[in-house]
């Protein structure tokens, strides 16, 4: 068509590259996973974004101080969670103190833009050996409503304190 007014001839740019393979959604899909995931990585250093990026299977991260292990850690749970990789209750991670277990739940959503729901093995030492325990009490003779009492033999809380007036503490 020598008359087409939509023929730029020369000018035209070159055609758009088109995708290879997948529907629509899987394509987008794909599209909007790197979105998310790439702020994660950004201000990583080398060995911090090789930890986060890491094959599946367990992870131990030794570091001295203040040299961003926590950061890491917590990144590498939010990129499982965003490539879908781990769903959040597939995920493990062990603190030391109630406060780092909450900050790391916080730092997580706050990478993801997202509260972060149903990490029941997010926790501490203690906390996730008492849950292990209370799930798995018959296998040891122990009801799952067992009490913790500290090395002194204390016992806290209202209800613990009413355990202990019954064995006479």
């Amino acid at each position: 068509m020598e008359n087409d007014p939509f023929d730029l001839g020369a000018d035209a740019p070159p055609p758009a590259p088109q995708p290879q393979g997948g529907s629509i959604s899987e394509r987008a899909s794909v599209a909007g996973q790197a979105r998310r995931i790439e702020p994660l990585l950004d201000g990583l250093n080398d060995e911090q974004n090789a930890a986060v990026t890491a094959d599946d299977g367990p992870l131990l991260l030794l570091a001295g101080a203040g040299t961003g292990k926590t950061r890491a850690l917590t990144t590498r749970i939010a990129y499982k969670i965003a490539t879908q990789q781990a769903w959040p209750s597939q995920i493990l991670a062990v603190t030391f103190t109630n406060k780092a277990a909450r900050e790391m739940k916080e730092r997580i959503g706050h990478m993801l833009g997202e509260t972060v729901e149903g990490m029941p093995w997010l926790g501490t030492f203690h906390s996730l050996s008492a849950k292990i325990l209370r799930i798995h009490a018959e296998l040891v003779d122990l009801r799952p409503d067992f009490t913790i009492l500290d090395t002194a033999g204390k016992c806290a809380g209202r209800r613990s304190r009413i355990f202990c007036q019954w064995l006479g503490r």
